[in-house]
């Protein structure tokens, strides 16, 4: 088992068991002095997540290893890097993966992306804020 860390609309449980059967939701989170961030992707933008000085909810599965190589197809590598953190808990160190994109340009998200963030947000009962500081400062940096 592997641990994977979830920042977008893969926190939602049914969505990312049909690319991860073997998916247990392990632990919701808070990731500190971190940013969300809408980067371009293909046609529309996704998130990701950079230094910043905010706090974004998370969620950390468990998952086979041969589940892992699904999420690689989800997250193409000519746009995302795979990286490995050690993420503490109140108990220990986690060595959790995750899926970060690289400098694309900042970009708005389509319609389809934003809900899969409220549905994401909504199912884990997160506060929502960061996602509209993300789509605030989307909308002012289009294109850089």
């Amino acid at each position: 088992m592997v641990y994977l860390l979830t920042y977008d609309g893969y926190m939602r449980e049914e969505y990312l068991e049909e690319i991860c059967p073997s998916a247990i939701l392990f632990m919701q989170c808070d990731l500190k002095d971190c940013a969300l961030e809408f980067r371009r992707f293909y046609e529309t933008a996704m998130p990701t997540l950079e230094v910043g000085d905010e706090i974004v909810p998370a969620v950390i599965w468990k998952i086979e290893e041969t589940d892992l190589q699904n999420m690689e197809l989800i997250y193409p590598n000519e746009i995302y890097e795979r990286g490995v953190w050690n993420f503490r808990t109140e108990k220990n160190v986690l060595e959790v993966t995750v899926f970060l994109m690289k400098e694309t340009p900042f970009a708005f998200p389509k319609e389809k992306e934003v809900e899969a963030m409220e549905e994401a947000y909504a199912e884990h009962s997160f506060d929502y804020s960061c996602v509209e500081n993300a789509l605030d400062r989307a909308k002012d940096r289009e294109g850089e």
